[in-house]
């Protein structure tokens, strides 16, 4: 698909031409600025976005091309140049027969040769430069996949129509625009590992219909078909493990966080069952509980105990108590290097 951009100037590559164009003919001769526009961006053959650790992905070009002439307006050039640490994706045009044209674009600023771009123009390019990106990640043929269940501690390698089934199902995945990094997986915690012959995807399960992939400094969203988490419990069935002091916590319907001692924190009450944040965020406090050293008997040194943690699983109350680096659970004593501040942050009981 060819477009016609003699009218429709690519934000950050048009702003650089235009600006160097200005500078060598203060005639002004738009005819001949048009030119060089179509000539810089005419013989494009491909569009890639390299993450920051390396990562190509293709874009699909006619797509790109079709809503390239809506990312104009409001940029504004700037001295202060693209930070490193700014970057979040490369773009590459490939041409033939020519030099790629290469734009680094952030947050809040893109970079095009020696030029720098902010404004509300930059922002909207990496708006749209992050779904492209989200869309060009999934593609591809998948070769195989893994599915682990992280609460489990269970692998399991997919045959190929299950793999087919995991395939179909991201291909039809709507990219999000926001950034949910409020939600923490739900039990059982799935992930995928997923060979693309391209390059490797590490996908998790946030909720039934939300899943994110890391790429490079980037974490992309997507909302997918909820039939899929369906397949996963089937191949993969939730089930207890021995740890079942723990493991039946995933099941509370309400938890109460109370202080204790000389803690200045309000009480709190949360129902996992009711938002999908809620939930995630009482499952990640117990795979953190988890993660603690047991102790064979009662530290000398825990000092006064801070707050209560309550779970009620059905008809029972099941409460941890916490100290300075350890807690106290039916009891048996366990430790963990700050885990009593990272609870209650994590609960938002302590910022």
């Amino acid at each position: 698909m060819k477009v016609n951009l003699r009218t429709y100037l690519f934000p950050v590559l048009m702003a650089g031409l235009l600006l160097a164009g200005c500078a060598e003919n203060s005639n002004g001769q738009p005819d001949d600025m048009k030119k060089q526009i179509d000539n810089e961006l005419g013989s494009v053959e491909k569009v890639t976005v390299l993450s920051t650790d390396g990562v190509e992905v293709p874009l699909e070009l006619q797509t790109f091309l079709k809503e390239l002439p809506q990312q104009g307006g409001d940029l504004q050039k700037s001295d202060q140049l693209l930070a490193r640490d700014e970057i979040r994706y490369t773009l590459v045009l490939y041409r033939a027969k020519q030099a790629p044209l290469v734009v680094e674009v952030g947050e809040q600023a893109s970079q095009y040769g020696e030029n720098t771009y902010r404004g509300q123009g930059a922002v909207k390019l990496y708006q749209w430069i992050y779904r492209q990106a989200g869309m060009g990640l999934i593609s591809g043929t998948y070769r195989n996949a893994v599915l682990s269940a992280v609460d489990l501690n269970q692998t399991l390698s997919l045959d190929n129509g299950q793999t087919e089934v995991v395939q179909q199902t991201f291909l039809a995945a709507e990219p999000l625009a926001e950034k949910e990094k409020q939600q923490y997986p739900l039990h059982p915690y799935y992930q995928l590992r997923i060979d693309t012959g391209e390059r490797m995807l590490d996908v998790t399960l946030l909720t039934p219909t939300m899943i994110a992939i890391p790429f490079g400094r980037e974490t992309q969203y997507y909302r997918i078909q909820g039939s899929l988490f369906s397949k996963l419990t089937q191949w993969m069935p939730p089930r207890k493990t021995t740890d079942d002091s723990f493991q039946q916590l995933y099941q509370a319907t309400t938890i109460r966080l109370v202080a204790t001692g000389d803690e200045k924190v309000a009480a709190m009450e949360q129902k996992p069952t009711e938002t999908t944040v809620e939930q995630g965020m009482a499952h990640q406090c117990i795979r953190l509980l988890k993660n603690s050293v047991p102790l064979a008997k009662a530290p000398q040194n825990a000092g006064q105990e801070r707050y209560q943690l309550t779970f009620i699983v059905g008809e029972k109350n099941l409460t941890i108590h916490f100290f300075n680096d350890y807690f106290r659970y039916q009891g048996k004593w366990y430790a963990q290097n700050k885990l009593d501040d990272e609870i209650m942050r994590l609960l938002g009981a302590k910022k």
